[in-house]
């Protein structure tokens, strides 16, 4: 790699995120972390245009109305094979193939993964939700064991649906399994501490109650004084709150001053230097936006579980 760009090809950089470049690819490339996940399309710069074709490619299928010819005859043959249910879990699997498998931001990030060493396992959380985790060749086996641990955990949760119980209960049902939670921590390159108090966090279960991860994180920082507006406007951060704990997005340390989190942000820090200046700059500006983003954080996952509910 060059110094003059972040990767020296400034033919990428504009394609490219940078929060998924700095956090996902190089702290992994930097053995700061041994795997980083990376939620497609959604993350990609373009992630919703990406979603809205789509869904949009989806109902027009679901109507029978597919662009061309072959597409409509293919859906009319898989209509009458197939149950309701899988025939439109086909449609979706495969409008997800052609609105982005094929798309520019999916390949030419997919490409600079390769082109630093790293694999992508890919996973699919719904037809039209994949998950990467982005990791170096010698993480594969581990990785794999912790997502067969995962699809289990679903396996069984889906057997054991009660018509009575909520739902959304059954959403994600290894966040409750203290096991893999720990596993997935250690993948991710969050410190112990920091793992224990997300795990008993999520072992209440309810997702507003006030001890899990995000409505903890969130009172910690009020209680600090930290505010949102002070933080957009760049005024300074109260004692006892060091944005290098903050040093991941979607990563909530035991408390705002966690010695462990904060070794890692500074870690971070360093080890981007080697590629730039620039990147020293804009993680700084991450690990500040971080927090804010964890400050205004039970709002946001709100609002994320309904866009899920509305996706296909």
């Amino acid at each position: 790699m060059h110094k003059s760009g972040v990767f020296g090809r400034g033919d990428l950089d504009e394609r490219l995120d940078k929060r998924i470049v700095v956090e996902c690819f190089l702290l992994v490339k930097q053995g700061l972390r041994p795997v980083a996940i990376v939620t497609i399309p959604a993350e990609l710069p373009d992630g919703n245009v990406l979603g809205a074709q789509v869904d949009f490619e989806f109902r027009t299928r679901l109507a029978g109305q597919a662009r061309d010819l072959r597409t409509r005859m293919s859906d009319t043959l898989e209509r009458r094979r197939l149950s309701p249910i899988a025939f439109k879990t086909s449609i979706l699997r495969s409008s997800f193939a052609n609105n982005v498998l094929g798309s520019e931001s999916y390949l030419v990030h997919r490409e600079v993964a390769r082109a630093l060493g790293l694999e992508v396992l890919e996973s699919e959380v719904r037809p039209t939700i994949r998950e990467w985790y982005v990791h170096l060749p010698g993480t594969r086996d581990r990785l794999k064991t912790m997502l067969s641990r995962r699809h289990e955990i679903q396996k069984q949760a889906r057997q054991h649906v009660k018509s009575t119980e909520d739902v959304g209960y059954y959403v994600y049902p290894e966040e409750r399994d203290p096991d893999y939670l720990q596993d997935l921590g250690a993948l991710l390159g969050y410190p112990d501490c920091c793992v224990k108090a997300y795990t008993a966090g999520r072992a209440e279960g309810d997702g507003r109650t006030p001890g899990m991860p995000e409505e903890r994180s969130a009172r910690q920082l009020r209680e600090a004084g930290v505010r949102e507006d002070s933080l957009e406007a760049g005024g300074n951060i109260p004692a006892g709150v060091s944005p290098w704990a903050f040093w991941l997005k979607d990563f909530y340390p035991c408390r705002p001053d966690c010695p462990a989190a904060v070794t890692k942000g500074e870690q971070a820090r360093a080890a981007l230097g080697a590629f730039s200046e620039e990147l020293t700059t804009i993680y700084e500006g991450f690990c500040r936006g971080n927090l804010a983003r964890v400050l205004r954080g039970p709002e946001t996952i709100r609002q994320h579980e309904e866009w899920l509910g509305r996706r296909p």
